[in-house]
């Protein structure tokens, strides 16, 4: 183990809530406790009056270790974070922010390694340029990585829609045939650079915000992570996952509960979740992934010609419908909170 160097370094953990989840909370906050971060902020994004009560007491009892931003509203995950870290950037006891979901619980020797590593760090402008990340095992494509898989293959081809390319179909294939034959587990590597990464186990100096600025608040939810996180390395600077500080997911997201593929997930899904990951992951690309607008018009009709066919069989036409807005809206970057075809 290697020496523990936080007396140098002073962490600021930000994390946002929402509904009825104090129980997932509170786990997560007593795990950062342990850890002796020097400061917790939490936002409350309009949480239920059972869970937001329950913060206000733990408040109280954790002094000034806890601060929580309480909001009016649920103003969606970009917006929460955006508040959260323009506290934690005034903060002038921490050096560093750790960002969590309010279900991301810390290992016990999860800030130490993270930590350590930054301090291992010789390169100029780390401040500016240089992000952690803490390992997620249920988030497949960051597994893969920190065991030696091809990033682009895990995390997307350029002019790719939605993840899909058709390059990549007998690869696809070959996958889901060996899809129930048990799989040796591999060894993690030490560190690994990744382009983008959730807001859930990230960790960097705060003065990468003058950087990178603020998430963008329009996103309202999903993907504003994935935007957020891909300024740094657009401006050349690296993410580093760091396989041996582990975050568990104590709740499982949406996408990742039925072992399903892509689009039967989409056919199947909430229409709010279902519309801003396909809206703002559609203008995540256009905006920043798509270097040959043809081939990726050609990966687009395939993948919708999929989901037609699919839709028509399993009797999902409004779905199909709705997803096909949510495309036309990231196409044309209409983005904000609401849709008239959403039920906020």
């Amino acid at each position: 183990m290697q020496t523990d160097n936080r007396q140098d370094v002073k962490t600021c953990v930000v994390i946002v809530t929402y509904g009825n989840r104090f129980h997932l909370l509170k786990q997560v906050i007593d795990s950062l406790v342990e850890q002796q971060t020097e400061k917790i902020i939490v936002v409350d994004n309009n949480s239920f009056e059972e869970s937001r009560n329950r913060l206000k007491r733990l408040e109280v009892r954790l002094k000034s270790k806890l601060k929580v931003i309480y909001l009016s509203e649920n103003t969606g995950s970009a917006y929460g974070y955006k508040k959260g870290l323009q506290e934690a950037h005034k903060c002038k006891d921490c050096e560093l922010i750790w960002m969590l979901d309010d279900d991301n619980k810390p290992e016990k020797d999860a800030l130490e390694v993270l930590v350590n590593t930054w301090n291992e760090i010789k390169e100029n402008d780390k401040e500016k340029n240089t992000a952690l990340l803490s390992l997620r095992e249920n988030r497949e494509p960051y597994v893969k990585v920190a065991q030696g898989g091809v990033v682009e293959r895990w995390f997307g081809r350029k002019n790719s829609f939605l993840g899909f390319h058709l390059i990549d179909l007998p690869s696809k294939i070959l996958r889901k045939v060996k899809a129930n034959k048990k799989e040796e587990r591999k060894e993690y590597l030490e560190i690994v650079a990744v382009p983008y990464a959730p807001y859930g186990g990230l960790f960097f100096h705060k003065d990468l915000i003058e950087e990178i600025g603020y998430p963008n608040e329009n996103f309202f939810l999903y993907s504003d992570d994935r935007e957020y996180t891909y300024r740094i390395t657009k401006k050349g600077g690296k993410i580093l996952l760091v396989p041996q500080s582990k975050v568990v997911d104590i709740d499982t997201s949406w996408h990742l509960r039925e072992k399903k593929g892509q689009i039967e997930t989409l056919l199947n899904g909430n229409d709010l979740r279902v519309y801003y990951t396909i809206r703002n992951h559609v203008f995540f690309e256009i905006e920043n992934l798509v270097s040959n607008r043809f081939i990726y018009n050609i990966n687009r009709f395939f993948f919708s010609f999929l989901l037609k066919i699919l839709s028509m069989l399993k009797g999902k036409k409004e779905k199909y419908a709705l997803i096909s807005k949510a495309i036309r809206d990231g196409l044309n970057g209409r983005l904000g909170k609401g849709s008239e075809n959403i039920n906020i």
